[in-house]
């Protein structure tokens, strides 16, 4: 009794909340956010060697002042990662901080040639796109580790008979597995348009200069390479002008994620009701009340459907940015930044936070199975067996099945004896598990279907892993080139 209270609730809980629930959850509610040319610094960074190396192997700038500035830039890199170097708001961005800090350890003669042949508007764009790359494969990372969990819990609950709904009301019976693997099958098409994001964006704009090029012999295809772009872009003024396109993109893509999180947040909020009590969330993915002791509240699930709609919001202002752009840079797009790195920032834990709560929650299949006996469930099977076996068409089987629910109204299930079949026959076709045997069309709940869909699931998945990795890979060949060339150059960059 005597600890310390760190928060107002917990003390009938048998677990904490994880560190990732619990920043999801509390948003900027009490962390800052750092300017966004602080997320900028490693990506300007690696911009400023790339052309630097490009501007000595192309004779523009000699070797040994291009050797000179690498070194620089390597020992500010250091600075940045140990934290002894901060930008200052005087100096207007990173790339002035940057240069300012060079031109101070170097003078004017050696620094001032580092931004030969480029402007800061391809500058920008060209850290804006390494950066939401990065971003785009945090997520891709972070979805497939929710489709996987999704994939295992769909294999394990395939045959549990589940009361599948629309209008929010008793439809049809399926297979809580059948859920889990549409649930599954939407993260895998949220991944492949994170994917489809290197299709249209990773190319390089370095080199673009202000939007018209420049009349240096500038070699766009090696700082491409350097960047881990997969080549440079072809025309100067497009990426320039349309310095909010890929952020629209990426935004487009992380809201559809969130659509898909949303829905099935909302899903496992209703489960687990006291008046559905189909599933229950562990104690680490839930938090509690100020005031009443017993509340253990889906609270990651409720703000993943809150930063859905700050995310629908965010796209809409990127829309707005792109719309009334005159051809070359306007400066309006440097909200561009701001709106996208908010997005992401506010988003990138959903999808492992999801991923928690599913692989904690406790399932029960007895509840699950009881649901599937009533609100006449079963009503559509058995019209459907009636037209297969008494070969009737389907509108006179559904008046009948109507018309034996009408009779008896106050039940769960259908009874009668103008079906045309017996009793017998008539329970057994609205029984769940002979209702998942007897469903036979490809992409449902029947047992080969699933068996199918899933080896599909698994498939698609795992490409998507083989690429993941592929890009990764990538990033480190390039990395590594661009190592190699600045320890060719830095070696000759002569006396200080």
């Amino acid at each position: 009794m005597n600890k310390q209270t760190h928060k107002l609730w917990g003390a009938a809980f048998t677990g904490e909340p994880s560190d990732a629930v619990i920043a999801f959850t509390a948003g900027r509610d009490v962390a800052s956010v750092p300017p966004a040319d602080e997320k900028l610094l490693p990506y300007d960074l690696w911009v400023n060697k790339a052309h630097c190396v490009m501007l000595a192997k192309t004779g523009i700038i000699p070797a040994t002042d291009a050797g000179k500035i690498l070194s620089g830039l390597t020992e500010l890199e250091k600075m940045v990662t140990v934290g002894k170097f901060t930008l200052d708001p005087a100096k207007e961005d990173v790339h002035t901080n940057i240069e300012t800090w060079l031109t101070e350890k170097f003078g004017i003669d050696v620094a001032g040639k580092l931004h030969t042949a480029r402007s800061r508007n391809d500058q920008i764009v060209t850290d804006m796109k390494l950066y939401m790359r990065d971003q785009t494969l945090l997520y891709i990372d972070h979805t497939l580790v929710l489709a996987k969990v999704l994939i295992g819990l769909s294999e394990q609950y395939k045959n549990t008979p589940f009361p599948g709904f629309t209008h929010r009301q008793h439809a049809m019976v399926t297979t809580f597995g059948h859920i889990c693997a549409g649930f599954a099958l939407m993260i895998i098409r949220d991944i492949e348009r994170f994917q489809h994001w290197f299709t249209l964006h990773n190319l390089s704009p370095l080199g673009n200069a202000v939007a018209y090029g420049t009349s240096f012999p500038v070699d766009k295809s090696l700082t491409a390479k350097l960047l881990g772009f997969d080549g440079p872009d072809l025309n100067s003024m497009d990426a320039i002008t349309n310095h909010w396109e890929p952020e629209a993109d990426l935004a487009f893509d992380i809201i559809i994620l969130m659509n898909h999180l949303s829905l099935i947040a909302e899903t496992l909020i209703l489960l687990a009701t006291q008046e559905f009590g189909m599933v229950k969330l562990a104690d680490q993915c839930s938090t509690g009340s100020s005031m009443m002791p017993q509340k253990k509240n889906p609270d990651p699930l409720e703000v993943m459907k809150g930063k859905t709609g700050f995310a629908q919001g965010q796209l809409v202002s990127l829309l707005s940015m792109g719309k009334g752009n005159f051809i070359g840079y306007n400066r309006d797009s440097q909200w561009t930044k701001y709106i996208i790195m908010d997005l992401v920032s506010e988003c990138e834990l959903a999808p492992i936070v999801l991923a928690g709560v599913i692989s904690t929650m406790t399932v029960n299949t007895d509840v699950m199975v009881s649901w599937c006996h009533k609100g006449f469930i079963g009503a559509t099977t058995l019209m459907e067996q009636l037209v297969s076996e008494l070969h009737i068409p389907m509108r006179k089987a559904k008046i009948l099945v109507e018309q034996a629910i009408k009779v008896n109204s106050s039940g769960d299930v259908v009874t009668g004896q103008n079906l045309g079949v017996s009793q017998a026959q008539v329970a057994s076709w609205q029984d769940p598990a002979t209702i998942i045997s007897l469903t036979k069309s490809f992409g449902g709940p029947g047992v080969h279907s699933m068996k199918t869909s899933l080896k599909k699931l698994k498939k698609k998945l795992m490409s998507q892993k083989t690429w993941f990795i592929k890009k990764q890979k990538e990033k480190l060949t390039a990395e590594t080139m661009l190592k190699t060339f600045i320890a060719s150059l830095t070696c000759l960059k002569g006396g200080e």
